[in-house]
């Protein structure tokens, strides 16, 4: 993190303040009478972690076209949607988000992916009053902030981790746990909690190790992790590294249950193979679940983008939706009272869950324990 995080966060500071002086969010109105006003999305649509940003924008694009062809939100206001990439870098989030500020006058910032690149751009959404909903940043110290504007439509660290260590003591049965983590903001931010958590579900963190993004060769992680004797390995980071780490954990000899977040991906079976089999994650959103909602979703969005997705897809689709309906509720798509009323939303029901806000724009979602099986999910019941 050190000096390129702060950087980060120092230009974000500055581009918030040029952006309070240039950013106004103003609609145009059509030759129906309705107003068009401006969503835009930003992540990773290249990079290690391209496959999760490029799922976040076609769900985004997925229910904007829905919600046009529809009429618009309450016939009144027809979106119009930016994409931008910021390559998973924190940098580049300030950059693009600062672009869609103060050229494309969004009304509404959907993103980011990862929680580096959401705490460096949410500043400038918030300096301009406009609300920000990430699907996909999952990092505690998000809602941390005192940011108003913030709103997340994924579970917490936090609330995954309870998810593990609860699989850890009652499924597994162990006592010691190892944990490879990826060294950003969302590894870092989580490990902490780990340690922080671990003795309250009867277990020892008795080894770490952290990676690099974009990292190839974990033999010298894994090596040390192996001395430790653990009962599991929570594996924390995106479904690039998590692939490989997987076949190199079988190369080196380690059977034990290898447990995580972050890799819920269809590229991490295309990636890892036959070694991502056993792999197991917590998560909001499968597939493999048989809610008539979700496997109505799964149908249009592979019909559509001829592909599969993880579950930045629905948690993305509902943000827009959750949006709209608070542009609905407020009777108006400015800011302060869009934020307002999306922070009073109540029992949302939408693809990937119920949603309800607390007051500093945290969501606590009831997730679910999958295993790769045969190359496909299947969820494993907690109780």
């Amino acid at each position: 993190m050190g000096k390129y995080w702060r950087s980060a966060m120092g230009f974000a500071a500055a581009a918030a303040v040029l952006g309070m002086l240039s950013g106004c969010q103003t609609g145009t109105k059509s030759a129906d009478g309705k107003e068009t006003v401006t969503l835009g999305v930003v992540g990773p649509l290249t990079g290690n972690a391209a496959a999760s940003g490029q799922v976040q924008a076609n769900a985004v694009e997925m229910a904007v076209e829905e919600i046009n062809a529809a009429g618009g939100i309450d016939g009144k206001y027809m979106i119009k949607l930016v994409k931008e990439d910021d390559e998973g870098v924190p940098a580049k989030s300030v950059t693009v988000t600062q672009k869609l500020v103060n050229q494309n006058n969004i009304d509404v910032l959907i993103g980011a992916l990862n929680s580096s690149c959401t705490l460096a751009d949410m500043e400038i959404t918030a300096a301009n009053k406009i609300p920000q909903i990430t699907p996909c940043s999952s990092a505690q110290s998000i809602v941390e902030q005192g940011n108003e504007f913030i709103f997340r439509t994924t579970a917490t660290d936090t609330t995954h981790i309870k998810t593990l260590l609860q699989y850890f003591r009652d499924k597994i049965k162990g006592k010691k746990v190892a944990v490879l983590y990826e060294s950003s903001d969302f590894g870092t931010g989580a490990f902490s909690k780990i340690q922080e958590m671990a003795s309250e579900y009867g277990a020892e963190v008795a080894a770490s190790e952290m990676y690099n993004s974009g990292e190839k060769d974990f033999s010298v992680h894994l090596t040390k992790i192996k001395q430790a004797n653990p009962d599991a390995i929570i594996i924390w980071g995106y479904y690039t590294e998590a692939a490989l780490i997987s076949k190199q954990a079988k190369q080196n000899g380690i059977e034990v249950p290898l447990i995580g977040t972050g890799y819920n991906s269809p590229k991490l079976v295309e990636l890892g193979g036959d070694a991502v089999n056993g792999l197991i994650f917590t998560t909001a959103f499968t597939e493999a679940n048989p809610d008539e909602k979700v496997q109505a979703f799964d149908k249009k969005y592979k019909e559509i983008y001829q592909q599969s997705y993880d579950q930045n897809a629905p948690q993305a689709y509902d943000s827009v939706y959750l949006w709209a309906d608070a542009v609905k509720r407020a009777g108006t798509v400015e800011g302060q009272a869009v934020r307002d009323a999306l922070l009073a939303t109540k029992d949302f029901e939408g693809v990937a869950g119920i949603y309800n806000f607390s007051p500093n724009g945290e969501m606590v979602k009831t997730l679910m324990v999958v295993q790769i099986q045969d190359g496909k999910h299947t969820i494993i019941p907690l109780d």
